[in-house]
C-alpha cells in the first residue's frame, strides 16, 4: 500500500472517529443542559417554598404575640377592677405596682407586634419574586427541551451517515492494518490515532526514533511506543 494511501486512509478514519466523538458529546450535552435547567427550576421552587415558610412563621409569631396581648389586656382589666375594689392602702399599692409593670410589659408586646407585622411586610415580596423566577426558569427549560429535541434528530442522522461512511472506508484497510486498527479503536476510540508532529507523537508528544519516522514515511503503520496510538504522516508531510 502506498505511503500517501496509507496515511490518507488513517487521516480519514481518524477524522471520522473524531467527528463521531464530537457528535456523541453534543448528544450528551443536550440532556445535560436540560438537567441543568431542571435544577434551576427546582432551585427557584425551593426558594419560593422557603420564602413562603418565612412568611408563615412570621405570621404565626405575630399571631402568638397578639394572643399574648389580648391575654395581658384582659389581665389588666381584671387588675383595674380589683384596684377599684381595694379596701386597704397596702392592697391598693400592690395592685398598682402590678398594673404598672403589666402595662409596661403590654407596651413592649405592642412594639414587638408592630415589628413582627413589619417583618411580614418585608418578607412577603419574596414570594412573588420567586414566582417570577420560577416562570423564567421554566421558560428556559422549555426552550432547552425544544432545542434538544430538534437537535437530537439532526445529530443522530449525522451519526448514522458518518458511521456508514466509516464502515465503507474501513473495508479498504489491509488485513494486517485492520487488525491493529480494530484493536486500538476498541481500546481508545477516537483517541486511538494521531499524526506525527515533527518527530513526535501528535497525541502524547513522545519523541519518535528515526527508524519509526522512516517506517512511517515508507507507509508502515506503527503504534506510538508511549501511548499506543496508531501514527500516520500528516497531510503536509513529504512523500518517501
Amino acid at each position: 500500500m502506498a505511503v500517501a494511501a496509507t496515511a490518507g486512509m488513517l487521516r480519514t478514519l481518524h477524522r471520522m472517529h473524531r467527528q463521531l466523538a464530537d457528535l456523541a458529546e453534543q448528544l450528551l450535552a443536550g440532556p445535560r443542559a436540560v438537567t441543568a435547567r431542571n435544577r434551576q427550576v427546582q432551585a427557584a421552587e425551593g426558594k419560593k417554598a422557603a420564602a413562603a415558610e418565612d412568611v408563615k412563621r412570621a405570621r404565626m409569631a405575630a399571631d402568638q404575640k397578639q394572643l399574648q396581648l389580648k391575654s395581658s389586656e384582659t389581665k389588666l382589666r381584671d387588675l383595674t377592677a380589683k384596684l377599684n375594689a381595694c379596701k386597704t392602702n397596702r392592697e391598693y399599692q400592690t395592685l398598682g405596682d402590678q398594673i404598672a409593670a403589666d402595662t409596661m410589659a403590654t407596651k413592649v408586646l405592642e412594639d414587638e407586634i408592630l415589628e413582627a407585622l413589619e417583618r411580614i411586610d418585608t418578607l412577603k415580596p419574596a414570594v412573588p419574586a420567586a414566582d417570577a423566577e420560577i416562570a423564567a426558569a421554566k421558560k428556559l427549560l422549555a426552550e432547552a427541551e425544544a432545542r434538544v429535541t430538534a437537535e437530537t434528530g439532526r445529530l443522530e442522522a449525522e451519526v448514522a451517515r458518518i458511521r456508514a461512511d466509516l464502515e465503507v472506508a474501513e473495508k479498504d484497510l489491509a488485513d494486517d492494518v485492520r487488525e491493529k486498527y480494530d484493536r486500538v479503536v476498541k481500546q481508545k476510540g477516537a483517541d486511538g490515532m494521531a499524526p506525527i508532529e515533527g518527530h513526535s507523537c501528535g497525541g502524547c508528544f513522545q519523541q519518535l526514533t528515526g527508524n519509526m519516522v522512516s517506517d512511517l514515511m515508507m507507509g508502515r503503520v506503527i503504534p506510538c511506543r508511549s501511548c499506543g496510538r496508531l501514527l500516520y504522516m500528516p497531510d503536509s508531510a513529504p512523500a518517501a
